[in-house]
């Protein structure tokens, strides 16, 4: 076999094999890491609720939207959720903080 014979193999070889960079990406990546955050985020919301700093109806609240921010150097993603029930607009929007391991770091009705 010729080397130009033998490198057209390898290359064929090379660019037949799938990609295993991305592991995430095979059971949803993004997707799957949301989800986890938005039931994390849940569970922090169920826990202002049960110590009284949030009224009850935020049980009920709409996740409006995910996004991912890096403030003072800290990588964190803020679940913006809304909840209708409240009179005030100023406070019908809670921003939850969480880490990107997925731990609540605060909560806020402004985005700081």
């Amino acid at each position: 076999m010729s080397k130009l014979s033998m490198i057209a193999c390898m290359a064929v070889a090379v660019l037949a094999t799938p990609a295993v960079g991305h592991p995430e990406d095979e059971f949803g990546g993004a997707a799957r890491q949301g989800i986890a955050t938005a039931d994390y985020a849940q569970q922090a919301i169920d826990k202002l609720i049960a110590q009284k700093k949030i009224p009850r109806s935020w049980v009920s609240a709409t996740l409006v939207n995910f996004d991912f921010r890096t403030k003072n150097g800290v990588d964190q993603y803020v679940l913006t959720y809304e909840n209708s029930a409240i009179k005030k607009p100023a406070e019908r929007k809670l921003y939850i903080f969480m880490s990107t391991t997925g731990q609540f770091m605060s909560a806020s009705h402004s985005l700081n």
